[in-house]
């Protein structure tokens, strides 16, 4: 069980998605909204500084992959 001060994970079965958007709002705050297959739709909301490290990892991340991917 997760402490008292720890927040749980939280664990979401993606199968499929049918839509992605993107959206800033005027105070730099980044949301992506996940339009599931089941009709669900999940919002994962940023602050600027914490959606300049997901670029930052997902850039990374990106560039480990073309690394190890041969090219045909």
């Amino acid at each position: 069980m997760a402490e008292p001060n720890e927040l749980p994970e939280i664990d979401l079965d993606v199968v499929d998605i049918l839509r992605i958007a993107l959206t800033t709002d005027p105070q730099g705050e980044t949301m992506i909204s996940l339009e599931m297959a089941s009709g669900q739709v999940m919002n994962l909301v940023f602050s600027p500084e914490t959606f300049t490290k997901l670029e930052a990892l997902i850039a990374k991340a990106n560039e480990a992959q073309a690394q190890v991917s041969t090219i045909q």
